[in-house]
């Protein structure tokens, strides 16, 4: 069987998004009613501070390992137990991460009063739990190796049913402080975790140890050890020039190919001798992406730190609240498309050579048209339509806030976030190391732009004024990747990946005609203040006309991205599997 990009894509998207379906819609459902029980400052609690915490320790310790293991799993010949070992420095690595970032964290605020020593308390409960999850992470990147994403939801899925029912219990029913309740729900989270991927791989380690040498092929085979340096056999031509690019760091990801060369059934220990686990080359693949999780992570999460730092608890649960629900789509739609990107651009193609990269910009352009499309439809409804939804999910003690007009910012920004994440899936998966270093310089650069940025306009805009610098830094690296992949693919425009003049039109009359029905429908009402069933009047009634237009606009897009569905068709049809 033979696995292109195309297919790589298209059934990895799909086994995502079924996954992340189910575990987004319990992980909304838990958080609606957390924002409904809590004040917006104990929400920006756990929805800013607390989430910059975990989320810090566990995507620098992790991420860039994961995204090293799939680079090295592109060589089809890697075993499973290079990718282990690999994997395995996440624990120590974690331990040092978490260790630094507790400390730095009790270190800001020490003070003598109740409610700092009740903080302090909470900061080391979010450190526990972050390096408990932690301790599953071998297993964690080994199943996203192996694209075992039924495993991933279902350890996401329990842990966020037994974190999110551990938090309504501890809040409706103890008397513990809101911090507390909150550590003890992430403890859980983590526990949780934890447990689920060790009861999946728990046979095959089992299997393992009753029989260490008859699982050569199995998914989980940690039959050979770490090796750091291969054992003296017979010299050959090929041994010396093995050593002789591993003594020189250009070895790369040698080991399984090289060792097998020379295996034969009556020794099997020679492969095993030969095989090098953890070799320059692979260490340095996971120094550069570490360093990009880093830049990543400060891209990301930059947000969050200046609005932790600068804004009052009441901003951070405003903010925390768009972010929230706006990620929503990201994470469940975006995300997975991103993910699945990235597997197929960093798997073998069925041609090799131009026909080979020619998939992969066939397929970059095709995510780039979709999205851009989407986002047409993101910003032309969405900011019609974010009070009524905050009011009608959340409550008036939400839609009464700033966030109604930070959310409307935000469908535009999801826009660029799903534009970025297709397209740095290109770049990361294609690059090479000289390349991966220029880029991490690039993105640093972006990185540091978007904080001054965010600092300046904070001050003046508050949660909007955020949202504005990470669009800002989305076309940045939106604009760096568009430059990359023009070097690969010459001739290509950029009118060749934006939606026709006559989407862009329709939307454009659609968003000018759902402001008129939303002036008079709800801004009317909110002047006047009417009862609450006259408001869900009128709101069923702008929901309807948004409905009716939406119909219009999706028959004029596709009657003018003819070209774009049949694209979409083709790498469809190419997904099925053919024989070699």
């Amino acid at each position: 069987m033979q696995t292109n990009g195309a297919a790589v894509l298209v059934r990895g998207f799909v086994n995502l998004v079924l996954s992340q379906i189910t575990v987004r819609l319990i992980n909304f459902g838990l958080n609606l009613v957390t924002a409904r029980l809590l004040s917006p400052e104990a929400y920006g609690l756990a929805s800013v501070q607390f989430h910059l915490l975990n989320t810090g320790i566990v995507f620098l310790s992790r991420e860039g390992l994961k995204r090293a293991c799939q680079r090295i799993q592109k060589d089809e010949t890697v075993h499973t137990s290079k990718v282990l070992a690999l994997a395995s420095l996440c624990i120590p690595l974690g331990a040092c991460v978490t260790g630094a970032v507790c400390t730095a964290t009790l270190w800001s605020t020490s003070t003598d009063d109740k409610e700092a020593q009740v903080q302090g308390t909470a900061v080391v409960m979010q450190g526990m739990a972050a390096f408990l999850e932690l301790c599953c992470g071998p297993l964690y990147i080994l199943a996203k190796v192996q694209l075992a994403d039924g495993v991933v939801a279902v350890a996401e899925a329990a842990a966020i049913i037994a974190k999110g029912s551990l938090t309504l219990y501890l809040l409706k029913r103890a008397s513990l402080p809101v911090a507390i309740a909150l550590s003890w729900a992430q403890v859980a989270y983590a526990g949780v975790t934890t447990l689920v991927f060790i009861v999946h791989y728990l046979p095959d380690f089992y299997n393992w140890v009753r029989s260490p040498m008859s699982m050569p092929q199995a998914p989980f085979c940690p039959s050979k050890q770490v090796v750091l340096e291969p054992q003296p056999t017979a010299d050959t031509a090929a041994d010396a020039e093995l050593r002789r690019r591993r003594l020189t760091g250009t070895a790369g990801a040698v080991g399984a190919s090289d060792s097998g060369m020379h295996a034969s059934p009556g020794n099997p220990g020679v492969a095993l001798a030969k095989e090098c686990l953890i070799d320059s080359g692979s260490l340095a693949m996971c120094w550069r992406f570490l360093l990009q999780a880093g830049v990543h992570l400060l891209q990301t999460e930059g947000s969050r730190m200046v609005m932790a730092l600068c804004q009052s608890s009441y901003n951070q649960g405003v903010y925390g609240l768009v972010t929230n629900l706006g990620s929503l789509v990201v994470r469940t739609i975006f995300f997975p498309v991103e993910e699945a990107a990235f597997r197929a651009f960093s798997k073998p193609s069925s041609a090799a050579g131009k026909g080979s990269e020619g998939e992969r910009e066939q397929i970059v352009g095709v995510l780039v048209r979709l999205f851009g499309l989407v986002g047409l439809l993101a910003v032309s409804f969405g900011p019609s339509y974010t009070y009524v939804l905050l009011r009608l999910v959340y409550g008036q003690k939400w839609s009464d806030t700033e966030a109604p007009r930070a959310l409307a910012y935000y469908c535009a920004y999801i826009t660029l976030l799903a534009l970025n994440g297709c397209t740095e899936a290109y770049v990361n998966a294609v690059a090479d190391p000289r390349q991966l270093g220029q880029s991490i310089r690039w993105q640093t650069a972006f990185s540091a732009a978007q904080i001054l940025l965010s600092f300046a306009l904070v001050w003046r805009l508050g949660a909007i004024g955020l949202i504005l610098a990470d669009s800002a830094n989305m076309v940045l690296r939106i604009g760096y990747s568009w430059r990359f992949i023009k070097t690969r693919a010459s001739g290509l425009q950029l009118r060749d990946w934006a939606p026709s003049l006559r989407s862009c039109a329709v939307c454009a009359l659609a968003a000018g005609a759902l402001r008129v029905t939303k002036a008079l429908l709800i801004d009317k009402h909110i002047r006047d203040g009417t009862a609450e069933f006259a408001f869900f009047r009128h709101a069923c009634m702008h929901i309807g006309c948004g409905a009716a237009v939406l119909m219009v606009v999706v028959f004029v897009m596709l009657s003018s991205e003819s070209d774009l569905e049949h694209q979409t068709r083709q790498l469809i049809s190419h997904s099925r599997p053919h024989n070699a």
